[in-house]
Parts: structure tokens; C-alpha cells; sequence
């Protein structure tokens, strides 16, 4: 009988802790090939992890800056979209014409005051714009809407009127009332407009780069533009029914308000261009930035493959001679160590 110096469970067992070790270093180096990343961080770095720290807090504020810059350009570009519509608005129809002081008849005038209603409820609904629920024109209510509804607001606008004026006012009063609503200091920030302040804040997108967000559906040539939109979508009301000479008044009123209006929307879309260039440019640098720390980052930990290679063909091999002599451990039998 051939002599032992331990017994068969116990270099079973041997092999199964060997085994296990070497099964953990064939995953890992498998990963390393897979990844190209080195699986043991501290040794790569040697155990100082400085660099490393550095190179992933600048590409974390890189990430942050380049989403910053990514939602302020797409706020800016959903705030000049709306600005577009606004000026469309100030154009064409049988408004030119009333403008101008030409003869209308009263088809043309309830083609007017529909129009009229039309623009006013399209500018409300363009002005309650948002992105992935956040309002755009609002301020720093983002979570809400900027303006009441455009139903709503023209109720609020012919009570505050009827109030103001209970024996019937004409249409160069009503003009200067609805003027006045939807002045600074109105019953439009009151009652109207249900965002926020202004963004006081510029948003610091690095690089010596910020934008300022502080365009809201309070800005005075907004309101001027929604001043003439409800002096005529007010007609819409029942004001003046009947009386085809104040309606055609209104009219006139409210298409020279849009013209001039229109104005100012060109001067704040001006405005706002310039912020969302700043914003496309502060978008690039972010990205040049977290593209060049992600590149630092990945050389930091690089795994060299052929090292990687070489190691885990020496794994398996060891790994699998341990299969081989376990398989053999496992067929031995009383019986067969008799003979």
C-alpha cells in the first residue's frame, strides 16, 4: 500500500480554497480584457489615489456643467420658439386692414374678434410652455404654470372693467383700462400671472461662462403684447354687442398695440439669442472637458491586455489541473486503495 501524509477530505478540501481563488482571478482578469479597466484600483494606482480623486471630481463637475448647459439651451431655444409664435401673431389677417383705418363691415369685425380670442388663448397656452414639467416663462415657480388660464384672465379682466366702470365704459376707456391691468404694478401680477420672481441668479456653466435665465411671462413686452391680444379677444365677451362702431374701435386699438408690441418682442428675442450662445458655448466646452477627464480617467486605470492575457491563460491552466485532480480525488474508493 502506497503510504499518505494527509488525508483525501483534507487536500480536497485544498483544492476546492485553491480553486475558489482561482476562479476569482480568472472573472477578474476577464473583466480587465472585457473592460480594458483594471479590476484592482489600488494596485494600478499604487495605492495613491490623488490623482485619480482629482481626475474624477473634474469629470463629475464637467457631467454637472454639461447638463446645466444642455436644459438651459433647451429652455432658451423653447423660450425663442414662443417668441416666434408671438410675433406670427402681430401679422396679417383682416387686423392690417382695421389697423390701417380701412372700411369693415361686420363680418370683417367678427372675423377680427375672433382672430383676436384666437391669438390671446394661443399666447396664454405658448406662455404656459414647459419642458419635462418645468414651466419655462414662470421664473423660479418652475413646478407650476406662468399665466391663469386665457377664459379665466379675460373674466378677470371685464369684472375688474365692470367694476371699475359699472355705467359702461366705451372703447377708448376700456382700451386705457385694459392698458393699465396688464401695466407693471397691475392687476396682471396679481391675478393673471401665477409664476415666480425672476431668476436672480446667472447660472455658472465654468469655464468663465454664465447665462441669465430671467425672462418671464411678466417681461413688459410680453405683457404688451398680451394687452392687445385681450383688447380685442375681450370683445369676445359680449362687450359692445351690437355696436359695430366701438368693436371696430377695439379692434383698431389692439392691432396697433400688437404692431408695437411686436417691437419689443424682436428687441427680447435679441435678448435672448445672446444667452443661448453662450449656452451652446459653455454646452461645448463642457463636453470637450468631460470628454478629455473621461480619457485621463480611463488611462489612470488602463489594464494592460497582454499582461491581463498572459495571467489568465496561467489561471486556467492551474485551474483546470485542479479540476483534473479533483475528478481524480473523487473516484478513490476503499475498495480501490485496498488494491
Amino acid at each position: 500500500m502506497l503510504p499518505t501524509t494527509f488525508g483525501d477530505m483534507a487536500q480536497r478540501l485544498t483544492l476546492q480554497r485553491h480553486g475558489s481563488g482561482l476562479k476569482r482571478t480568472v472573472s477578474n482578469l476577464s473583466q480587465e480584457l472585457t473592460t480594458g479597466i483594471a479590476k484592482d484600483k489600488s494596485l494600478k494606482v499604487k495605492g495613491d489615489f490623488s490623482a485619480l480623486t482629482g481626475v474624477s471630481s473634474a469629470l463629475e463637475m464637467a457631467s454637472a456643467r454639461k447638463a446645466n448647459a444642455q436644459l438651459a439651451g433647451m429652455i432658451f431655444s423653447s423660450q425663442q420658439s414662443v417668441l416666434l409664435e408671438l410675433g406670427n401673431q402681430a401679422q396679417a389677417g383682416v387686423l392690417e386692414g382695421i389697423k390701417r383705418g380701412d372700411t369693415v363691415n361686420e363680418t370683417e369685425i367678427a372675423l377680427g374678434i375672433s382672430q383676436m380670442e384666437e391669438r390671446f388663448r394661443g399666447a396664454v397656452s405658448q406662455l404656459n410652455t414647459q419642458i419635462g414639467g418645468r414651466a419655462v416663462f414662470a421664473g423660479t415657480a418652475t413646478d407650476g404654470t406662468a399665466l391663469i388660464t386665457a377664459d379665466a384672465m379675460l373674466d378677470a379682466i371685464f369684472d375688474d372693467l365692470m367694476a371699475t366702470h359699472p355705467a359702461g365704459p366705451d372703447a377708448e376707456t376700456t382700451s386705457a383700462f385694459i392698458a393699465s391691468w396688464f401695466a407693471d404694478g397691475g392687476n396682471f401680477g396679481v391675478s393673471g400671472y401665477v409664476g415666480g420672481a425672476k431668476i436672480p441668479a446667472r447660472l455658472d456653466l465654468g469655464n468663465g461662462i454664465s447665462v441669465g435665465m430671467d425672462i418671464t411671462a411678466e417681461d413688459e413686452s410680453i405683457r404688451n403684447h398680451l394687452s392687445a391680444a385681450a383688447t380685442g379677444a375681450i370683445l369676445s365677451k359680449g362687450l359692445f354687442e351690437g355696436d359695430p362702431s366701438e368693436q371696430h374701435a377695439m379692434l383698431g386699438h389692439a392691432a396697433k398695440g400688437m404692431s408695437k408690441a411686436h417691437q419689443g418682442l424682436i428687441k427680447l428675442s435679441a435678448k435672448l439669442g445672446i444667452e443661448e450662445e453662450r449656452a451652446d458655448i459653455g454646452r461645448s466646452r463642457a463636453e470637450a472637458e468631460h470628454t478629455a477627464m473621461s480619457i485621463a480617467r480611463a488611462e489612470l486605470l488602463e489594464a494592460d491586455p497582454y499582461d491581463a492575457a498572459v495571467r489568465l491563460e496561467q489561471a486556467m491552466t492551474q485551474l483546470d489541473l485542479i479540476y483534473n485532480l479533483t475528478a481524480r480525488l473523487s473516484r478513490l474508493s476503499l475498495a480501490t486503495y485496498l488494491r
